[in-house]
């Protein structure tokens, strides 16, 4: 009995060992090809996806301008401003009557899409916000937050990378930690905060960081969007390698979104997580969504604001 037991055990962990063994051969070859030499995408390639992104914020404009998300108007605005495209550019004109009507005007988070906006202040806002949010009103306000007991302060996301060790706090984590520190001392600056010459050195360092996630990490995500997006508009296109960009565009749904699901490039319909998920929501429908991957306005934004630059880089 003993003898038999030791043998299924034995067994068990050699097909564990040999699954394990092959997920690594496979991940690493995923990110072997999503990382591959090639030629940058065409611009006519670049402006088909740019114009279909446009599209889909027409076909859903009335569900968006609602979204008080201010970093993607934010991104929206940047990329009419690089574009030059009157719709987009009414688009955020628009959004702002709307999330910032009666008694909102003045909210904080107006400045970041609106950086000339007249705004008051209220530190008592930032309690029970995430710590990035609680980051992004010193963004938008130039004011420190004091760590408390409701989070932690502002000066942190400042002070030092709060996003190492990479695989700790990122790849098994927060997949947004460096973008979203990176993206907030953009925001800063743009306000016209007063920060070290220190923080130079740290924006590189989490750029560096960013590349290194793109390299490692070769599945499709909202994160992965974000990443490229970073990249692009922080470093410039000389930051970005083609496949990244190439593959961005080719994760764009047929309506003209991004969905941010997980997507695997160049695998079958059977291998893709979502299609896992519609089977698993079939065995336990409380814990798997049966819906399948639809584009949506977060990662939408993220891809407008690239393809534009993409398209009209400076």
């Amino acid at each position: 009995m003993k003898l038999w037991l030791l043998r299924g055990v034995k067994a068990l962990a050699g097909v564990g060992l040999t699954l394990a063994v092959g997920f690594v051969v496979l991940w690493w070859v995923a990110a072997r090809v999503a990382n591959a030499d090639e030629a940058p995408p065409s611009a006519a390639k670049v402006n088909d996806a740019f114009q279909r992104s446009v599209g889909w914020l027409k076909l859903h404009e009335a569900e968006i301008l609602g979204d008080g998300n201010v970093a993607l108007w934010w991104m929206i605005k940047a990329a009419a401003d690089r574009s030059h495209d009157p719709y987009l550019a009414d688009l955020v004109q628009r959004s702002i009557r709307v999330v910032y009507a009666g008694d909102k005007a003045t909210l904080p988070w107006r400045r970041i899409v609106e950086p000339n906006a007249v705004i008051v202040p209220n530190d008592l806002m930032t309690d029970g916000l995430s710590p990035y949010q609680r980051f992004y009103y010193f963004s938008a306000t130039c004011r420190v937050v004091e760590p408390d007991d409701t989070g932690p302060g502002s000066q942190q996301f400042l002070d030092g990378n709060t996003c190492r060790p990479i695989w700790g706090k990122v790849i098994f984590r927060d997949k947004v930690c460096s973008t979203h520190q990176l993206l907030g001392i953009r925001m800063a600056r743009n306000s016209g905060c007063k920060l070290d010459a220190k923080v130079a050195a740290l924006e590189s360092e989490l750029l560096e960081d960013i590349a290194f996630q793109l390299k490692v990490d070769p599945v499709i995500t909202d994160p992965y969007i974000q990443r490229v997006l970073t990249l692009y508009w922080v470093a410039g296109p000389q930051s970005v390698k083609p496949v990244w960009l190439r593959r961005v565009i080719d994760a764009q749904q047929p309506d003209g979104g991004w969905s941010g699901d997980h997507l695997l490039l160049g695998v079958p319909q059977w291998l893709q997580p979502a299609t896992w998920r519609q089977l698993m929501s079939r065995l336990v429908p409380s814990r798997f969504n049966a819906a399948p991957p639809a584009s949506n306005f977060h990662a939408t934004a993220q891809g407008v604001l690239l393809m534009a630059l993409a398209l009209h880089p400076q």
